[in-house]
């Protein structure tokens, strides 16, 4: 009888609000490591949003150069032509890329990106223009965040290190925390890199994998950096990871310490205030074995509820965040919350199983002696 009665959840939810008070409090600590996360994770998502959306397979940069954050990559002229020559290449294209500081009409300051891109082709411009058009010589598409930010909009003039510059439409998905995207033509950036480019851009013919196209081309170029497009993208979110890895660290250490407390002193408490339930299944004959898997079960309840209140609780809070501030993104990574529910399912099960020995020296016959 005893194993076909769920005493564990049913222990738990019979006192629902010291129940909904033990989730609740659970729940919200673990909000705070998840919001943590999910901060970090949003910010490398738009760091390589860009390089996540070109529609190349392979990437060919200086040699050395394997990033566009904090990275200056020239390569001749002549490289795209080489590589368009050789075989499993599909298309050739090449951007000219720099760093500056954008500068509007009443003097604000936004750090940006600046990419220098073919018109005709469209392929490594901005993922989507909004308001506007592509840029015509003289002119440029900035992200709409970074527009606000700036005070501008289409027909404005900002400067861009020096250059003048007709903002011609607005684009989006290109503004981080940290800076803006600005996106130029091509032949209006060679005054920063007159006899070179930045990338070249490569498609693969189909049949041909993008693996298989980078080490063509890095067999017939030995004097520049193939890398395929993930492996691009994956290297500029771990540069900019490592450059913030310690200050995240230590701000998901100190609030994944905060949640680890409060779910270790909840399952305690709750523990403790059973001890009554608990006389009586010893009462019924249940062995320590039998108290403990209670004990277990009664945990694994309480997290596995509050994981789904935080979960629920940062997915509203990322909205939020967002329409107050659209540069910041939460982003729920599946594999962060397991590993954030599993650290919390071993520290509640350390709290709820501590107070044992008090329950295994509860006296079966306090259950039913009347209390005064």
């Amino acid at each position: 009888m005893a194993h076909t009665v769920p005493l564990a959840r049913r222990n738990l939810f019979q006192d629902r609000r010291r129940a909904a008070l033990a989730v609740g409090g659970v729940g919200v600590s673990l909000v705070l490591v998840l919001v943590l996360q999910g901060i970090f994770a949003g910010a490398m998502r738009q760091v390589t949003r860009y390089l996540d959306r070109l529609p190349a397979d392979v990437i060919v940069s200086q040699d050395g150069v394997t990033t566009m954050h904090m990275s200056s990559s020239a390569v001749p002229l002549d490289t795209v032509d080489d590589v368009a020559r050789q075989p499993g290449v599909a298309w050739t294209e090449a951007i000219r890329f720099t760093t500056g500081v954008i500068t509007g009409p009443d003097g604000t300051r936004q750090l940006s990106y600046v990419i220098g891109y073919d018109t005709t082709t469209d392929r490594s411009g901005p993922h989507r223009i909004t308001t506007g058009e592509a840029p015509q010589h003289g002119e440029g598409v900035l992200d709409q965040l970074g527009a606000d930010q700036l005070g501008v909009t289409v027909g404005d003039r900002i400067d861009v290190g020096g250059i003048p510059l007709r903002i011609s439409g607005l684009s989006e998905g290109g503004t981080s925390i940290t800076n803006t995207t600005l996106f130029a033509r091509f032949d209006d950036m060679a005054a920063v890199q007159p006899d070179a480019v930045s990338y070249v851009l490569a498609g693969a013919e189909p049949g041909t994998s993008p693996t298989a196209l980078r080490d063509q081309l890095a067999g017939a170029l030995p004097d520049v950096t193939v890398q395929t497009r993930d492996q691009f993208s994956n290297a500029e979110a771990r540069i900019v990871s490592d450059m913030s890895a310690d200050v995240m660290r230590i701000m998901n250490l100190v609030g994944l310490g905060i949640a680890l407390v409060v779910i270790g002193l909840a399952l305690f408490t709750l523990t403790l205030a059973k001890l009554r339930e608990y006389g009586v299944v010893k009462a019924i004959g249940a062995r320590p074995r039998r108290l403990l898997a209670i004990i277990a079960t009664q945990a694994t309840w309480t997290v596995a509820a509050s994981l789904t209140l935080a979960v629920a609780l940062t997915a509203l809070a990322g909205a939020v965040v967002t329409r107050v501030q659209p540069s910041v993104e939460i982003v729920l990574v599946p594999g962060q919350v397991a590993r954030t529910g599993v650290a919390a399912l071993v520290v509640a099960a350390i709290g709820a199983v501590i107070p044992l020995r008090r329950v295994l020296a509860v006296d079966p016959a306090s259950a039913f002696r009347r209390s005064a």
